[in-house]
């Protein structure tokens, strides 16, 4: 037995045919939306935490001064989500740096750094250490106390060659940040469209 219920009804075939058309279009916009969402979530997979900044006081003198954020250079945000913490003792006259990041252009790894800073000097106002050189780059730490910001300042290393990954060109300033700001730019960067 045939059914010719819509064949006798054109009107009711066309409404019919209008829904479909419009379920489609639907499910290709929720397709789209959840396309960009996955897009932006491989290329920012991490939420970085905010900036802090501590500073401990003997007997009118600084005795340690501690600060996170997220380095963020001149020129925007590096290509790699990291947080970084950094901890200063004026006893040991040295700073650890610790670091995290997630390389997303190498698929997502996970890596962490330490680095021992030497002090060069510690005034009330102004921390800054010896330089730290590595074969790529060569970096010293400023932490300006009063106004609580961390700088770092890097230049090329004694021999960049084939095994230094974005070598610095010159000479690179980054400032620690809240992470929410490094993370919305690159948010900004992933262009979902």
């Amino acid at each position: 037995m045939k059914n010719n219920i819509l064949e006798a009804r054109p009107q009711l075939r066309r409404m019919i045919r209008f829904a479909e058309i419009i379920v489609v279009a639907a499910l290709l916009a929720f397709a789209a939306l959840s396309w960009r969402e996955l897009k932006i979530l491989r290329a920012v997979p991490v939420i970085l935490p905010a900036s802090w900044f501590i500073v401990t006081a003997g007997v009118d003198e600084v005795q340690r001064v501690e600060a996170g954020g997220s380095w963020v250079s001149n020129d925007g945000p590096s290509g790699n989500l990291q947080t970084t913490i950094i901890d200063c003792f004026k006893a040991k006259m040295q700073c650890m740096e610790s670091s995290a990041q997630v390389a997303v252009s190498d698929g997502g790894i996970l890596e962490n750094a330490q680095t021992l800073f030497e002090i060069a000097s510690w005034t009330e106002s102004e921390v800054r250490t010896k330089a730290d050189a590595k074969p790529c780059a060569i970096r010293t730490l400023i932490i300006d106390i009063p106004n609580k910001q961390v700088r770092s300042i890097a230049k090329a290393g004694s021999s960049p060659g084939a095994s230094c990954k974005n070598a610095i060109v010159g000479e690179q300033t980054s400032q620690l940040m809240s992470g929410g700001q490094a993370h919305a730019d690159a948010i900004r960067k992933a262009k979902p469209f």
